[in-house]
C-alpha cells in the first residue's frame, strides 16, 4: 500500500512540474483538461471493452 501511495505522490509531482514547466515556457496549459475529458469520453471506454472482452475470452476457455 506505501508503495501505492509512493506512486501517486510521484505522479502528482510529475504532472504539477509539467504545467509549471509549460506554463514558463509560455505554452497554454488550459488545453490539458480538454485531452484528459477527450481520453476518458472516447479512449479509456475502448481500453476498457477490450479488457472485458479478454477476460470473458479467458473464462470461457475454462
Amino acid at each position: 500500500m506505501k508503495k501505492l501511495y509512493r506512486n501517486i505522490l510521484i505522479y502528482t509531482i510529475a504532472v504539477i512540474l509539467l504545467v509549471l514547466v509549460l506554463e514558463l515556457l509560455g505554452i497554454n496549459t488550459a488545453i490539458i483538461p480538454a485531452v484528459i475529458e477527450w481520453t476518458t469520453t472516447f479512449i479509456l471506454p475502448w481500453i476498457g471493452l477490450y479488457w472485458l472482452i479478454r477476460l470473458v475470452k479467458s473464462l470461457e476457455k475454462r
